[in-house]
């Protein structure tokens, strides 16, 4: 007997740890995540009638909370998910030139904004995904919002086939694809490069960089792609399984987008935050 228990604690000593870096999923339930973006856009445009450069700021702010609901969970480890939006309220302050701001407001709380928004609190976006992040299939009405999970994975992250060890780096390469009315479907590879800093308690904290294999030659296509170029850090929670949320820019200056002498600053900051 006690050479048979010395063998199972042998064995056990021997072989590999379970892999802490993948997504664990159980059905039934719905991970809940608390979305905040602030964009900038100084934009300096052709004033036709004055033949003069003017600029052109907008600022918005768009808070979410979106859910998504495990209907399903694979032998393989993998998941299929809905995705819904359960809260929405969006701030667009813009200024032209010397001329008053001028500020906008669309919040599902107020009944009247919730009026036209229909897709409230209803599946938008179905989702299969496997234990590292990728996604196996998607399908949704729109089909721009499926194809953009090439770019923008559900949950950000992807892990790599075998455990990373600290410091080490991976890549994960897609298409993006820009639909109507950002572009005309033309295809650009593209890049996604992670880095596991390190650990925070129990969670893994991974730098992500994402870049074009090329840049467009025309500057006219570049600020529809500047959006996706996300880098910053993402954290994932060893002891559950679970991605808790982002903290990401995407940031680029254009020039003659719009002509000779105009000019685009972009600077998007995104976090992201698991809320139960």
């Amino acid at each position: 007997m006690a050479r048979v228990c010395f063998a199972l604690l042998l064995f056990a000593a021997l072989a590999p740890a379970a892999d802490p870096y993948r997504f664990v999923w159980a059905t039934g339930d719905t991970l809940t995540y608390k979305v905040s973006q602030t964009t900038t856009v100084d934009e300096l445009t052709l004033d036709e009638g004055a033949k003069k450069p003017t600029p052109v700021k907008t600022v918005t702010t768009l808070t979410t909370t979106k859910k998504w609901a495990v209907k399903a969970v694979g032998k393989d480890g993998s998941a299929t998910l809905e995705l819904s939006v359960a809260a929405l309220r969006q701030e667009l302050t813009q200024t032209v030139g010397e001329k008053k701001p001028v500020n906008r407001v669309v919040d599902s709380a107020d009944p009247e904004d919730a009026k036209s928004m229909p897709f409230l609190g209803k599946p938008v976006l179905t989702a299969t995904v496997d234990s590292t992040g990728r996604v196996l299939e998607a399908k949704s009405d729109q089909k721009a919002a499926a194809e953009r999970l090439e770019a923008e994975l559900p949950f950000r992250l992807a892990w790599p086939a075998k455990m990373p060890a600290a410091n080490e780096r991976w890549e994960r390469a897609f298409t993006l694809k820009l639909p109507p009315p950002l572009g005309t479907g033309e295809k650009f590879d593209a890049t996604q490069t992670y880095t596991l800093r390190g650990m925070k308690d129990s969670y893994a904290v991974v730098g992500m960089s994402t870049a074009l294999k090329e840049m467009p030659s025309d500057p006219a296509v570049v600020p529809a792609l500047v959006p996706v170029l996300w880098e910053g850090d993402l954290f994932f929670d060893t002891k559950t399984g679970r991605y808790h949320g982002a903290k990401l820019t995407a940031a680029r200056e254009v020039t003659n987008h719009r002509g000779e002498g105009t000019k685009l600053n972009y600077r998007s900051e995104y976090t992201e935050a698991l809320d139960k």
